[in-house]
């Protein structure tokens, strides 16, 4: 009995709105601590950020160990934001403790995936990337597509021009960095092309190492594959939000044409049930209650014919 009022009052605490609150509150500082962190720090701000981490990293240590206890380890992994909190839980601890044993300092970079714990308390967020997680079989096909289409146009780059981007420095052939020779260096070329990186450079290196009509090869991939590709990715999310939005709606209109009003199977008023009581009619309750009842009838009436 002691124990199961314990879990109670941890229920309590665990289900209210200010724990939520209160936890939100501490993912934003802790953010914020993080923010304020840059190289060639005082060695007090530094010392004041390690205890903060390691404060932050207790209270949600603390908050995971209430959450286990009160709904158990199965009741705990039945939500998936548990199970991210856990993990990120899990690594904080691991890094806390190998810093102190002088190494796995790179587990630092995974404080910032603690910044994604908002996603739990913010519903409007929450509803965006369901609708994104929805549209990723739409968007593999897109990145299919563009990964064929930056292929197509790497091996047509090199045939135009490979080992043509170099220039003579005392007596040796430097390639550019930006370059077809290679299938990898062409790759990477033609996707800083596609997101418009110095991309005009590389277009008059092309026309100077060929000829002007060179530009028709970039023009080209340039609007098939920066305007129309990009823009059918913009397409597929937007259908995605639409369909949700339509989805909704329908989920609302189906609600309301489910409402139905009660009909009296002896016949009569439509809109009265057989359980209904009569207020016209004599009863044994006194002169003063049938009032109050015509009176409330007589008030609904006059309210509906002012709705209508």
């Amino acid at each position: 009995a002691f124990w199961r009022l314990i879990c109670d009052t941890f229920r309590k605490i665990v289900d209210s709105k200010y724990f939520g609150r209160g936890i939100m509150i501490a993912i934003l500082v802790n953010t914020l601590s993080m923010g304020i962190e840059y190289h060639e720090q005082p060695e007090e701000l530094t010392n004041a950020l390690e205890i903060s981490n390691i404060v932050f990293t207790s209270l949600f240590a603390l908050e995971m160990l209430l959450k286990l206890l009160v709904y158990g380890p199965f009741g705990y992994i039945k939500n998936p934001y548990n199970i991210f909190d856990g993990v990120i839980v899990v690594i904080s601890v691991w890094e806390i403790v190998g810093q102190q044993g002088g190494g796995l300092s790179v587990l630092r970079t995974f404080r910032l995936m603690r910044v994604l714990k908002l996603v739990r308390f913010l519903p409007a967020l929450q509803r965006q990337l369901v609708v994104l997680m929805k549209t990723m079989d739409n968007v593999a096909t897109f990145c299919m597509l563009l990964m064929l289409f930056i292929f197509i146009f790497s091996i047509l780059g090199m045939h135009l021009f490979g080992c043509k981007f170099a220039s003579e420095r005392d007596g040796d052939t430097l390639p550019d960095r930006k370059n077809f020779d290679s299938l990898l260096w062409a790759i990477v070329t033609v996707f800083q092309i596609l997101t418009q990186e110095d991309w005009n450079r590389v277009l008059y290196n092309g026309m100077a190492s060929t000829s002007s009509w060179a530009a028709l090869y970039f023009i080209a991939l340039m609007t098939f594959g920066n305007y129309v590709l990009f823009n059918l990715l913009v397409a597929i999310l937007v259908e995605g939000f639409q369909a949700e939005e339509i989805g909704k709606r329908e989920d609302a209109s189906g609600q309301l044409s489910c409402i139905q009003l009660p009909v009296n199977s002896q016949g009569g008023d439509a809109t009265k049930s057989e359980s209904e009581p009569d207020f016209f009619s004599p009863s044994v309750d006194g002169d003063g209650d049938r009032k109050k009842r015509l009176a409330l009838v007589a008030l609904g009436e006059h309210a509906e014919l002012r709705k209508s």
